[in-house]
Order: C-alpha cells, then sequence, then structure tokens
C-alpha cells in the first residue's frame, strides 16, 4: 500500500480500453488517476464479450505500471456471444451473454481465454458475469427433475475446479484466481454461485458494493448493502475477502458515487477497486473520491474490529430479501453471517435464516440456553408447523392491516405514550395470546391492536418477534418515536443505540469508536441525534472532520433493575447530510 494504510485503491481496466488505448495518451491518463487518488494497483482485462486483447499490448501495460511501482492483475469477463462459436445461434437468448456452461464448445472456449490469460499474468479476477440464466434445450434436458438451483450449484462448482482454477493453474501455478460476488446475494442459487463451496476452490473472494442510486437502479440494492455484504464476504472466508468493487453507473447525485467508497472503507475492506479506468478518467467524481479516501483512511486508522448485531445469513439463501440492510440504513449496526453464530450475545434471523434446514433446533437451544433471538414475522411464518409452537403463542392468519396510531413504552418505564401513523403502512396482523406472549410495541387502528414487537421467554433466554411491513422502504416513515423503540431492541446486547430521525447510519467497532453516517439523498437534513452508550462515559471525542471537537453527556438514565435496563450515559450531537463523524468514548 503505497498510497493508503488501511486499503489499497486499485482501477480495473476493461478489455476495450486495454485494446485500444493508445501508449503515447498513457502517461496522461495514469497521471490523472496518480493526482487524485493515487495507484496501489490495476486489473487489466484480456478478454470480454468475445474480445480477446492481443499479448503484444498486454505485456506493454503490465511493463508501464509495473515501472510506476503499481501491482499487476488480470481481470477476466465471463461474457461471450453465439457469433463467437458457430453453429450456436440457438443459443442467443442468453440474459447478458453470459457462457451456457452445459455446452461442452463453450466450455472449451472459455477455458482456452483463460488459459490465455493465466499464460501472461499470476492474478485473475473474475467480474461478477460468472452465472449462468441458460434455460436451453441441452441446460433443461441436463437438469432433468432437479431445481434449476440444484443444478446450477453443481453445474458451476464443476466449471470452477475443471475450466477456470484447474486450467489456469496447469497452465501458472502461481496464478491466483479470484472470484467477485455481485451484489444480488438473495439471486445467488439460482444463477448458480456457489459461495459455500466456491470460497475453497479459488484463492480469495471479492465483493461487488456498487449500490448506485436506490430510486433508479434496476436492481434491489439498497445502499448499506455496500457495507453489509463485504462483512457477510469476511466472515465467509476470514483474511480471504481481497476488496470491494464500486462503479459510477446510475451514480446521481454524486453522493451516491461517493456513499459506495464510504461504506466499503468503513466495513474494512482491503482494497477500493473503482470500475473503471475509462469511466472516470477525466471525471470530476475522481477528485472528490480521492479527497475522501484520504482523510477516510486516515480516521480508519483508530477504528477497531467491526461490531453488530449477528445476522444469521446461511449461503444459499433468499427471503426477505435485504431486510437488515433496510434497518441498516436506519442505523442498526449488523455484522452478517453465514455460520450459526452460537456464541453470540443476541442473533437476528430472517426469512433466509430459513435456508439452512436445521435452523430451528439451533433458535431453540440458543434460546434455552440463555440467549437472545430477533425473528422476523416472515421467520414465524416459514416456523410454524416446525416447532415454533414451542417458542411463542403467535399465529398467522393471513391478515393484513395498517396503524392510524403507535403505542409505544419509554425507556426508563412502564409507562405508554401514543404517536399518529405518518403514512398507511401495512404490516401482516401476527395474532398472539395475550399474557403467553407480550407486546412490547404496537400500531393499533380504533380498537384493534396489532403487535410490532412480541416478546417470549424461553428457558434462560428470550424471543423478540418483529413485525415487517409489507414494503421493507416504509421503515424509514414509522414515527421517531417507534423507530427508536425498534433501534433500542435490536441494539440491546451492543454498547451503543442511537436516538434520531430516519436514515442515519452507524457503524461500531470493538474499541469503542464508533462512525455516525446520514445517507445524504435519503435525509431531510440536519438532524439531532442522541447517542446511548451502555454504562458510564465521560466525553466523547471527534477525532475526525473539519471540527474536531469534544461532547460531554447531556443527560444520564439510571440502571432499572425492575425493568432489566442497563445505566446508560446519553450524549447530543447534530448530524448533517454526506458527512461522517469519527468518534471516540471516552470513559
Amino acid at each position: 500500500m503505497k498510497n493508503f494504510k488501511n486499503f489499497k485503491s486499485v482501477i480495473y481496466c476493461p478489455v476495450a480500453w486495454v485494446t485500444n488505448v493508445a501508449e503515447e495518451n498513457l502517461e496522461k491518463e495514469f497521471q490523472f488517476f496518480e493526482k487524485y487518488i493515487g495507484v496501489d494497483k490495476v486489473y487489466i482485462e484480456p478478454y470480454r464479450s468475445g474480445e480477446l486483447a492481443p499479448k503484444d499490448k498486454l505485456l506493454m501495460l503490465k511493463s508501464f505500471f509495473e515501472s510506476k511501482g503499481v501491482e499487476v492483475a488480470g481481470g477476466f469477463t465471463t461474457t461471450t456471444t453465439w457469433k463467437n462459436i458457430p453453429g450456436k445461434e440457438y443459443k442467443s437468448q442468453r440474459i447478458f451473454d453470459t457462457y451456457c456452461y452445459t455446452d461442452k464448445d463453450f466450455r472449451e472456449e472459455l477455458k482456452k481465454n483463460i488459459e490465455y490469460t493465466a499464460s501472461i499474468l499470476d492474478e485473475i479476477i473474475l467480474d461478477d458475469y460468472y452465472f449462468t440464466n441458460c434455460t436451453c434445450d441441452d441446460c433443461i434436458k441436463a437438469k432433468g427433475e432437479k431445481s434449476w438451483s440444484e443444478y446450477r450449484l453443481a453445474l458451476m462448482k464443476d466449471v470452477s475446479e475443471n475450466v477456470i482454477v484447474g486450467p489456469a493453474k496447469k497452465i501458472n501455478p502461481k496464478c491466483k484466481v479470484v472470484i467477485k460476488y455481485p451484489n444480488w446475494m438473495e439471486s445467488y442459487c439460482e444463477t448458480g454461485y456457489n459461495p459455500g463451496e466456491q470460497k475453497d476452490i479459488f484463492d480469495g473472494v471479492y465483493t461487488g458494493t456498487e449500490t448506485r442510486n436506490m430510486m433508479d437502479q434496476d436492481q434491489n440494492l439498497p445502499r448499506y448493502l455496500s457495507y453489509s455484504l463485504v462483512r457477510w464476504m469476511e466472515n465467509l472466508a476470514p483474511g480471504r475477502n481481497g476488496g470491494g468493487w464500486f462503479d459510477a453507473y446510475q451514480c446521481y447525485p454524486m453522493e451516491a458515487y461517493l456513499e459506495q467508497a464510504y461504506l466499503t472503507a468503513f466495513a474494512k475492506a482491503r482494497e477500493l477497486m473503482i470500475f473503471c479506468w475509462p469511466l472516470v478518467y477525466d471525471h470530476y467524481f475522481v477528485p472528490t473520491l480521492g479527497f475522501q479516501m484520504k482523510k477516510i483512511d486516515e480516521l480508519m486508522t483508530n477504528v477497531g474490529d467491526c461490531v453488530g448485531l449477528c445476522e444469521y445469513h446461511p449461503v444459499n439463501a433468499q427471503g426477505e430479501d435485504h431486510l437488515a440492510d433496510y434497518l441498516g440504513l436506519l442505523g442498526i449496526p449488523f455484522e452478517p453471517t453465514p455460520y450459526f453464530p452460537e456464541n453470540a450475545k443476541a442473533i437476528f434471523f430472517t426469512a433466509a435464516s430459513c435456508a439452512d434446514s436445521d435452523v430451528m433446533n439451533k433458535l431453540e437451544n440458543y434460546v434455552r440456553s440463555g440467549g437472545h433471538a430477533i425473528v422476523t414475522s416472515g421467520f414465524v411464518k416459514l416456523m410454524l408447523g416446525k416447532g415454533i409452537e414451542n417458542l411463542t403463542s403467535i399465529r398467522y392468519r393471513d391478515r393484513h392491516l395498517t396503524p392510524t396510531h403507535y403505542q409505544y413504552h419509554s425507556r426508563d418505564s412502564w409507562e405508554e405514550y401514543k404517536t399518529p401513523a405518518l403514512k398507511e403502512i401495512f404490516f401482516p396482523l401476527m395474532e398472539h395470546r395475550n399474557n403467553s406472549s407480550w407486546m412490547t410495541l404496537k400500531g393499533q387502528t380504533e380498537e384493534k391492536n396489532l403487535p410490532i414487537l412480541i416478546r417470549d421467554c424461553y428457558g434462560k433466554g428470550q424471543m423478540i418477534t418483529f413485525v415487517v411491513p409489507d414494503n421493507f422502504t416504509d421503515l424509514q416513515y414509522l414515527p421517531k418515536e417507534v423507530l427508536n423503540s425498534i433501534r433500542r431492541e435490536f441494539c440491546d446486547t451492543l454498547p451503543v443505540h442511537v436516538e434520531c430521525g430516519k436514515n442515519v447510519g452507524l457503524f461500531l467497532y470493538d474499541n469503542d469508536t464508533m462512525i455516525v453516517y446520514p445517507y445524504e439523498y435519503l435525509n431531510e437534513g440536519p438532524q439531532p441525534c442522541f447517542i446511548h452508550v451502555k454504562g458510564d462515559a465521560k466525553k466523547l471525542v471527534f477525532f475526525g472532520g473539519r471540527f474536531k471537537r469534544e461532547i460531554e453527556p447531556c443527560s444520564v438514565i439510571p440502571e432499572n433493575k425492575m425493568l432489566h435496563t442497563q445505566k446508560e450515559t446519553v450524549f447530543k450531537i447534530e448530524t448533517f447530510p454526506d458527512v461522517f463523524d469519527f468518534i471516540k468514548i471516552e470513559r
């Protein structure tokens, strides 16, 4: 890392640029990036969509960058067209021109180009088109009675071993092959991405963190995903998650672009991958990005390891897609993991957790032994009839209600308060038996209550059911008091929680440091934010930003043994859109 202490700045160079860049322009383009960002590493791409870069051009670029002290690796995009392989016109329906991995001719073409790349470069990263959606007759016949997920997971494991990694290492034993996973993790198994097994086939994994503008994108990519997916990949393959990759497509305003980099860095990614050289060369995004990267790098030196509420999201899972990311946008820090975190103080279970066929037994044992579980209404629905009735009296009758008011408890008493709804939000009605299960947060409509948070005691532990609205983005329109109640419950076992309006991010680290970041174009403007620190705290020290300062407590909430609540020291800060604050708790 010649430019940064905590991550490398890297740029991807696609094959069209590799093939066409004039040697006389290379120095000028390089100096633009070197001036504003600093280049630690480049990935030069020999192949994409049937275009193969000539060897002499690859060697020229490799020599040029290495002469500048820049690391050089290879990129590879597994897209093709039927025109490359005569006689394959009938296979032209594949979305995005991904390969048909059932077809031996396609596999042979891919193998040949991988071998070519490995003969020149000692590291190859696969762009995130390494999936299959082919439903040609050959694939339908080969699939047989299996589901598409079952067939494609097995197929891509075979391709990974025998078409990609094996041939590359046979040509070049030093070659390191890395798989970059896209940001749409809910679709992995349906398209053949197989991280549970591919992590052991490839030398490393890489994370797609390009979330772009949420309101105008083609996919379902909430901004917090730029943080959470890096953490999930790090927990999938500890120490082998190479970095986060973001781009400038559909990124307006500019903060939509910058936030991708911020959250990738906050998650402690080892590389910040900028896609791509020709897309952002001479672009006004770059000077600002470089300025912010330098600032973040200096500040990240002070933080510890990432911590948050453990979210159990097994491999090959889908269900309540990205719910934790929508909650993460509202100031609840998560630490997602594909492995069951049996020693965690608290665990969040969503419908995706049900991909683990033994999840009900794990949940029951965890809570019975003293664990604190938060489960969603979607999880409960899927587990009814499978044993969750032992832990709760909740039942589901396929009814939905929309509250006109909400009723919530204060932090330090049993007293209840009401606040009107801000908009119409539909919730599934999770019926429960009074005094067997208990509502701690509820909606109201005329004379009918509906639960939002439900508490059940079981063995030595507790299970909290969170009733999720039909539209996850409606969470941000819950009244501030309701959001604060949800944050307090989700962060019960964490050292800090916040009370504020919507769309203020909280990122926690294990050395009493944190980052508070309001998402710019989602936010309403400057707003007060109350930071609740568990136990005693003397002050908050802001160790970054233009205004380094210290803040004294504004109040102390004493321990309440009757309510089973801990002592909290409360601080009031002002947050500003797109301004991140790095904060140290001084005890």
